[in-house]
Parts: structure tokens; C-alpha cells; sequence
């Protein structure tokens, strides 16, 4: 079985030939299984998401498709030695980038050490979105905790553009592109850190937030806008920042906790930062983003690009432009209260990291989720130019840190007196 990549599928497939950016779902989990039980888990999830099951292949005209494959998800075993050991491995994992011509286009590297793990999917943004990661994670623990999963065929899966309802069916395709690349396969590793709020502290801050007539993601926003003021941008400096938001809803999908790409960019704009209030930045965020109808940018932004993609020539020259429109100081992907249970059989997830992106067009990448009572905060930043690893890996942790300490003096004045209101670090 086959099908042509939509637009968003293609524009994802030919920027990461140019700008690598695989992202990772990471679970932190207690209680022992086998590498054996976790590769028969992923054999039989892998059916359940036909997009864990094809390459990527241009047609005679250059059009690209998926393509169904039979080939098992590539497992690792790494014998775990710290909480941080997978922040290390995963910055190799990202640095080294999924070939979009070898089937299937995502990886699973499981760090061990008797009943504390980690595990690490990686995935190929063009069949995937952060989203995608925590369904695919999710049936993959509830696999370990004995779910068996029926197989689902290829037509369950569809393009962002093609579950547009009363959208008309793509153009023909016409035109060649004439300089596909090989894949990149290696870049500098990518700054990854991470922290997870307690219990009290969270609550504070969704506490806080609604008080102050904004979102727990305008804050998050806000944090780490402010934190870069710190850092390498003048006060003067217009800044932006990158929302990814997810669009599922507006959708007609046969799998709606299916594997896919359904997400729609969204920018803000932010200026004079040095000098701006923590929380007039947290409702700027909120107030810009409120005002996207997210609905008609699908239809219209489908109007444009399915046309644009179907008949490209130049890939080099459309890299550079998306890489000039949506360059920016900060992405935020916050992907809320993720819904999903913590235990499964003998198996307890702990934490959850995600998205882990590999930055491109994007210096610094913060990635939000929420599970149980705990949010967690992961932070991926590219390595500074001309500075050494160890200045590098300073300034990401400085980073993170000045974000998180911006977050924690907002709510203050709610959480003073709570002497458990305090960061649990991982």
C-alpha cells in the first residue's frame, strides 16, 4: 500500500533534508520487563499506526510517497547508569537523523538498569507530530501491560489536507523538483535539559495563571522569552516565538489518536522585553494566539500550499524560505494534560519528557507536558558558535535555569509560604 505525502507531510520531508529536526517522547518508567517483551510490543503497536510501517519514495514525476514496508522498528538496549544517562544518549539520537529512504522512519532506544528505565522514541517529524509520540508511547505501555492491539490498514491513515472536511482533492502534480539532497545524517549534538515542577509548584502556577487572566502555556511562554533577554538578545530586539498547536479537532480522521502530522505553526510577536512585566508577556502570548481563527488558516494555508508543493522545482530555495519565515528566538510545544494512565501491569510511568525536538530554524525549543499532578519542562538548544562544549553546555543550563527561576518568582507571592512548593530536577 501506498500514498502521496499532503503538503504539510511533503514541506516536513524536504525541510528536514536541509534541517534535520527528529524529535523524541521519553518515558521514565519503573518496574522490570525484557527487551524481548518490549520488542514484540513495538511489532504489534507498529501495526495498530500504518505510518510506523512505510519509507519515503519519490514517484517518476519527484512526488513523494509512503510506502509500506514490513521492516521492524530498530531496538537498542543501553545499560543505564544515572538519571541523566538518557539526556546524554538522546543528544546522540537527535544528532544522527532518520533516513527518510529506509523503512520504518522512527527508532526505539531503551536505557536499563534493573527495575528503572528510560525509553526514548524517535521519530521523523514527517509522520509525526509530539502529539503522535505520547499515543504512540501510551499504547506501547499499555502493550507491556498486556493490551493487544489489532492491526490498521493504510487508509486509516490521512494527510492534514486530505481530513480538511469540504476541502476538494489535491492538484495533479506536473512539475519536477530538480535538487533533492541525500539526507543529512549528522549534525552538532544539541543541548537537552529538563526539569520537573513538584506537585505544589504546578498547581501554583495553573492557580496563578487563570488569576492573572491567561495560560499556564503564556507563562511557560513568558519564562523563558524573558530568560533569552538574559543571555543574547538586546532589549531593543523584536522577538518571536513559535507555537505549534494541534489542529486534531478540526479534523475529520479516522484515528484521531492515530500516528500523523496535524499541527499548524502559529507566531507571536514580542518587543521591548527587557523592560516588560512577567505577566503582561503571559497574556500578550495568549491574547495573540486567541485571535488566530486556526480554522480558516488550514483552509487557506491548504488553498496555497498543496498547489506551491505539487509543482516545486526549486527545494533548496523552499527550505530557505520556511527557514526565513518561521525563524524565531523560541519555539513552545506544550502538549498539556497528557491523558494517559501511569500504570500499566507491574509497569508505573514516572515522568514524562516531551517533545524532545532537534532545533533547526529554532535556536531553543521548550517542551511541555503535563502528567498526573507534575509538569515537565525540556529544554533542546543548538550548540553555541565559536565557544567550546563545555561554555556550550553552560549557557544551556543557565538557560533553563534563569526560565524556571522566572516561573517560580511569578508565583511567588501565592507560594512563599509553602516551603514544598519546590523543583524536583531529573
Amino acid at each position: 500500500m501506498e500514498r502521496y505525502l499532503g503538503a504539510v507531510e511533503h514541506s516536513y520531508w524536504l525541510y528536514n533534508q536541509f534541517y534535520p529536526m527528529d524529535f523524541a517522547t521519553v518515558a521514565k518508567l519503573q518496574g522490570q520487563f525484557s527487551f524481548d517483551q518490549l520488542s514484540t510490543v513495538l511489532r504489534q503497536v507498529q501495526q495498530r499506526h500504518p505510518l510506523l510501517r512505510v519509507r519515503i519514495a519519490p514517484d517518476a514525476i519527484g512526488q513523494p510517497k509512503f510506502v509500506e514496508t514490513d521492516d521492524e522498528i530498530p531496538l537498542r538496549l543501553v545499560a543505564r547508569t544515572d538519571d541523566r544517562h538518557w539526556q546524554a544518549e538522546l543528544e546522540v539520537e537527535l544528532a544522527h537523523s532518520l533516513d527518510w529512504q529506509v523503512a520504518p522512519l522512527l527508532r526505539v532506544v531503551l536505557l536499563q538498569s534493573g527495575a528503572e528505565s528510560e525509553l526514548m522514541i524517535i521519530c521523523h517529524h514527517a509522520i509525526s507530530d509530539g502529539l503522535s509520540g505520547i499515543y504512540l508511547m501510551r499504547n506501547v505501555l499499555q502493550g507491556l501491560g498486556g493490551k493487544i492491539f489489532e492491526r490498521s490498514e493504510f487508509s486509516a491513515t490521512l494527510s492534514l489536507e486530505s481530513a480538511i472536511p469540504g476541502i476538494a482533492p489535491s492538484p495533479e502534480a506536473t512539475v519536477k523538483p530538480t535538487d533533492y539532497v541525500p539526507t543529512l545524517s549528522r549534525r552538532p549534538r544539541p543541548h537537552i535539559r529538563t526539569v520537573v515542577l513538584s506537585p505544589e509548584l504546578t498547581q501554583q502556577l495553573i492557580q496563578r495563571s487563570r488569576a492573572e487572566h491567561t495560560t499556564v502555556h503564556g507563562a511557560i511562554s513568558a519564562a523563558f522569552l524573558l530568560a533569552l533577554t538574559q543571555q543574547d538578545v538586546k532589549p531593543s530586539d523584536v522577538m518571536r516565538c513559535l507555537h505549534p498547536v494541534n489542529v486534531r479537532s478540526q479534523l475529520s480522521l479516522p484515528m484521531p489518536d492515530g500516528v500523523g502530522l496535524y499541527i499548524y505553526f502559529c507566531m507571536t510577536t514580542h518587543s521591548r522585553m527587557a523592560d516588560s512585566a512577567f505577566w503582561d508577556v503571559a497574556r500578550s502570548v495568549k491574547s495573540q494566539l486567541s485571535q488566530i481563527d486556526i480554522a480558516q488558516q488550514l483552509v487557506e494555508e491548504r488553498q496555497l500550499r498543496q498547489p506551491a508543493m505539487a509543482n516545486l522545482t526549486d527545494a533548496t530555495a523552499f527550505a530557505e524560505e520556511v527557514q526565513s519565515q518561521y525563524h524565531c528566538q523560541l519555539s513552545v510545544t506544550n502538549l498539556g494534560r497528557i491523558d494517559m494512565a501511569q500504570q500499566y501491569g507491574n509497569i508505573r510511568i514516572e515522568a514524562l519528557h516531551a517533545p524532545v525536538v532537534m532545533p533547526s530554524v529554532v535556536g531553543r525549543i521548550v517542551g511541555v507536558a503535563t502528567l498526573g499532578d507534575r509538569l515537565a519542562l525540556t529544554i533542546s538548544s543548538t550548540p553555541l558558535i565559536d565557544v567550546d562544549r563545555a561554555q556550550s553546555d553552560w549557557a544551556a543550563t543557565a538557560f533553563l535555569s534563569a526560565g524556571v527561576k522566572r516561573l517560580e518568582l511569578a508565583v511567588q507571592a501565592i507560594h512563599r509560604n509553602n516551603p514544598k512548593a519546590s523543583l524536583l530536577t531529573l
